[in-house]
């Protein structure tokens, strides 16, 4: 065999090798988006939950103990649509997840005050469906992660990571 066909062979390879690293990181990218917007689809339930207790309508009296929950939960709108703009980048993500632990807190301290002379200050059915959409949103969180996890790894294996700079791929970030 001549040089100059194990050289073609050698290039050939690479050449393969590097179309399908690509369209490995493109198809992991790709479930990490697709996780990200089911998680954002089940974030949207805490709006319409709090649409049902507190419609957007002229004077609906908002108690003093809900305001910081919906105003959160209408910060977290706003939150979607950055990491939506700038997808898997570690700063809109992180602020997301921030909202999200501040919406949990928000909704642990309201569920924890003691009823008074009208009853207590979350009705029963809200709390059911709060939680049963707080099961949904962790469960879509930690399937974003994995997927993140594994995207990352993957950029970081040798010899891959010797070429994803120049693919353009960057490491995503975790919620």
């Amino acid at each position: 065999m001549s040089a100059s066909v194990l050289i073609w062979l050698l290039c050939a390879t690479g050449g393969f090798w590097c179309v399908g690293l690509y369209n490995r990181l493109m198809r992991m990218r790709a479930r990490a988006l697709d996780a990200l917007g089911s998680l954002e689809k089940n974030l949207r339930g805490y709006a319409s939950l709090i649409q049902v207790q507190f419609p957007d309508e002229e004077g609906c009296y908002i108690p003093l103990q809900w305001a910081g929950l919906v105003s959160k939960v209408k910060a977290l709108e706003l939150q979607c649509k950055l990491s939506r703009a700038a997808p898997l980048q570690t700063g809109p993500l992180q602020t997301l997840a921030q909202t999200v632990d501040e919406i949990a807190m928000e909704w642990t301290a309201l569920r924890e005050q003691p009823a008074d002379l009208a009853g207590p200050s979350t009705p029963h059915a809200m709390q059911k469906l709060w939680d049963e959409a707080a099961l949904k949103v962790s469960t879509a969180r930690g399937g974003f992660n994995q997927i993140v996890e594994l995207y990352n790894e993957a950029l970081h294996q040798f010899p891959a990571s010797l070429v994803v700079g120049m693919m353009g791929f960057k490491p995503a970030g975790k919620l």
